[in-house]
Parts: C-alpha cells; structure tokens; sequence
C-alpha cells in the first residue's frame, strides 16, 4: 500500500494528482463556509457540482443561472469542477497504463477511450495540441477535458502540456457557453418560472437517461 501511494505521488503526474486534490480541497473547504454564511448560496454551489460532474457542462450552467448565480460564480465553478477531475483521474489513467494500478470501475472508460484515439489517430497525429485544443473545445459525446487529457498523454504530449491545453480549451469553451446559455436563460425568466424548472428537470431526465444508458 505505502509502495503504490509512492507511486501515485511521483513526477509529474503525481503532481497533476496532488494539485487535483489541493483543488478538491479548496472548493469543499469553500462549500462547508458557505453553509455557514449562506445556506441557500451553498445549495446552489453544491448543486452545479453534482449537476456538472452527473451529467455535463450545460445542464451545471443552465442550473446556475437558472438559480440566480452571476456569470463569474457560473464559468468559475464548472471549470473548476473540471478541472479537479482532469487532475485526479488523468494520473489514475496513467497508472493504469502503466500495469500499476487497475480501477475495474474506471477500465471500462479507460478503453472506451483508448478506442476513440484510435478513431481520430490522423487528426492528432497532424494537429498535436491544437487537435487537442479543439477535441476538448467541440462539445460533442465523448469529447470533453477528461478524455482528451487521456488521448493527449496516448498521442505522447507532456504532462504539462496536456493540463494546460486541457484547462485553457476547458475555460474558453465553459466561458462561451455560459455566455450563450445567459442570453437564453434571461429570455426564459420572462416566462413563468415553475416553467423554467420544469424545462430544466425534463433535460437534466433526458441526459442523465442517455449518459447512464451509454
């Protein structure tokens, strides 16, 4: 056990993994605070991350702005929520790759995405980090910071560089979003609002179906 947390914690993607759960840290340390100054504030906090880490970037920023939230607490968040993520299972991936560590829960992910680099082979190959850059950008399924950071250490780009690529394209692409998203949202609380909740419950349904369906 204390051989394998060595490992976990050494080089660069041990670095990747500790500062993954500095991250995690910050924002439950920032979420108990919250409860404590603000309850309603930190309701809404909690629920973009369950949203975003169940279901998806959209549906975490629709809640958000459906719920009030300014665009600055809406893009922060989420890309932090992202982030985290990124940095704690991009080195379990590599672990894995590596025959040091199997995570029979995440296997299945693991290959899936090793199946999508193989189907996008050229397009890496030509474009390198820009291909990266737009893989994560472009929010179709299967793309997003997680598999890309793991198809960007398959195509043999530094540690490093992948977090970057992965939490720059990350950012722009939330930030984009939630200023799309923002217009529609202000356009829909001139209706009634039971009717904005139940526009939101019934895509957060189709997508959690879809997402565990998959």
């Amino acid at each position: 056990m204390n051989e394998l947390l060595e490992k976990l914690f050494q080089g660069k993607a041990g670095n990747i993994f500790i500062f993954g759960l500095f991250l995690c840290f910050c924002l439950l340390l920032f979420i108990i605070i919250s409860y404590r100054i603000d309850s309603t504030f930190a309701n809404k906090i909690t629920g973009i991350v369950l949203t975003n880490v169940l279901v998806g970037r959209v549906p975490a920023l629709s809640f958000a702005y459906a719920v009030e939230l300014s665009h600055f607490v809406a893009i922060l968040v989420n890309v932090l929520i992202e982030l985290i993520l990124v940095c704690i299972i991009y080195p379990l991936f590599v672990l894995s790759f590596n025959g040091i560590l199997k995570i029979e829960l995440l296997e299945n992910f693991f290959n899936t995405v090793k199946a999508k680099k193989k189907n996008h082979q050229k397009s890496f190959d030509r474009y390198g980090s820009f291909g990266l850059f737009l893989f994560v950008f472009i929010p179709f399924w299967m793309t997003g910071p997680i598999v890309g950071a793991i198809i960007g250490f398959l195509i043999g780009l530094k540690h490093y560089t992948i977090i970057s690529v992965v939490a720059f394209s990350t950012l722009i692409a939330i930030s984009l979003w939630g200023l799309f998203l923002q217009e529609i949202i202000e356009f829909l609380l001139a209706f009634d609002s039971e009717f904005i909740w139940l526009a939101l419950f019934v895509l957060l349904s189709i997508l959690l179906i879809y997402r565990f369906k998959r």
